[in-house]
């Protein structure tokens, strides 16, 4: 496989998306709409990718890769197009479901080609994971570099997103799966093989749901400036890229002890900073810890689910693990909403925090 196609495409898609994920939030709050109804807003981009990602696994012998990943840019353009014609509330919900689906089409369809298309996928999917970050710190940069301008820096990432779609039209035309294979065997829980990939989407998708909500919450909380918060979060996304590199260059003996340690990190370093936020030093060393730790475990968790299965059901797998880091990073917030009636939001998101340490709890397979 010739990954520069694929890790190009990665690049600019993220780019778009990172840029559409940040504006559209603020966008509706410039066109009146309340933030707790913001907050339903991105659940719905949540809802649209899990129940894409599921739809996808089942028709998975009817949808190539390439397809999907064009789809995708395709989606993602008219997302951010709907928002800039008009402001009316019914324009912001198609949008974020349209962008849900868009992340669902897209990352099922990179990963099922990076890991259909090489034997050893780890390294390969560190690359695209790589790319996929440095786009998601570029993106939200965009809006600074247009002068603050939403209208522009949404205009410029329908650009990117569309221009996506050429490196994507290079990437290896693979085969459709037989039917047989794309309606898989048991659910990928019931498969002990696949039980540490799991577990390892759920941590990701945990420390990734709470970086994008009460990570931010608990920081302004503590009187950290609005820029100041923002910093801290981009820290922590660049440090999840470096961890998703390490994933993919450390030696294969050392995969066991990066899985738990990744673990521990991720969800230690929520904790932390859930209980102790104050201290700027502490509060950066948390964050660049539980970046590495989930960077490196989301790596982990599809290069472990493609070795533990056949060749042929890899697509298939992958599409299926990558759903239970969907739905982690949906309800991990929902999980601290519901308990904010009995706990203050700093010992509620170490509480839920704590389940992105789960994976340490289980020894991994030797091969990742």
């Amino acid at each position: 496989m010739s990954r520069w196609p694929t890790a190009l495409c990665t690049l600019l898609f993220c780019h778009g998306l990172g840029v559409n994920t940040v504006a559209l939030p603020l966008l509706a709050l410039h066109h009146g709409h309340g933030v707790t109804l913001v907050g339903v807003l991105v659940a719905l981009s949540g809802g649209g990718q899990i129940g894409m990602r599921m739809l996808v696994a089942r028709w998975a012998h009817r949808l190539t890769e390439r397809g999907l990943i064009l789809a995708s840019a395709a989606l993602l353009c008219l997302s951010s197009a709907m928002v800039l014609a008009e402001g009316a509330l019914w324009a912001f919900v198609l949008a974020n479901l349209v962008q849900g689906v868009a992340r669902g089409f897209f990352w099922v369809g990179t990963q099922a080609h990076v890991v259909r298309s090489v034997p050893e996928p780890r390294r390969a999917l560190a690359v695209v994971d790589f790319a996929g970050g440095v786009g998601l710190v570029t993106g939200p940069a965009m809006i600074g570099l247009t002068g603050g301008s939403l209208s522009a820096a949404l205009a410029l990432g329908i650009l990117t997103s569309a221009v996506a779609a050429l490196p994507a039209l290079r990437m290896a035309r693979l085969p459709l799966l037989a039917p047989e294979t794309a309606a898989g065997r048991a659910r990928v829980w019931r498969r002990p093989g696949l039980r540490p990939s799991v577990l390892a989407a759920v941590s990701t998708g945990t420390w990734r749901g709470m970086l994008g909500s009460y990570v931010p919450v608990v920081l302004a909380s503590a009187g950290y400036s609005a820029s100041a918060v923002g910093l801290l979060v981009g820290i922590g996304s660049a440090t999840s890229v470096a961890g998703s590199m390490l994933a993919g260059l450390a030696p294969r003996r050392r995969l066991g002890p990066l899985y738990v340690g990744g673990a521990i990190a991720a969800g230690a370093g929520l904790a932390g900073i859930g209980l102790w936020p104050r201290e700027l030093p502490v509060a950066v060393a948390l964050l660049v810890a539980s970046g590495v730790g989930a960077g490196a475990l989301q790596t982990l968790s599809t290069s472990m689910a493609a070795h533990a299965v056949d060749p042929a059901e890899r697509g298939r797998v992958v599409a299926d693990v990558g759903t239970y880091r969907a739905v982690a990073l949906l309800t991990s917030p929902l999980g601290i909403a519901a308990l904010l009636p009995v706990f203050a939001p700093g010992p509620a998101m170490a509480l839920i925090g704590a389940v992105a340490a789960v994976p340490a709890l289980r020894r991994p397979p030797p091969d990742g």
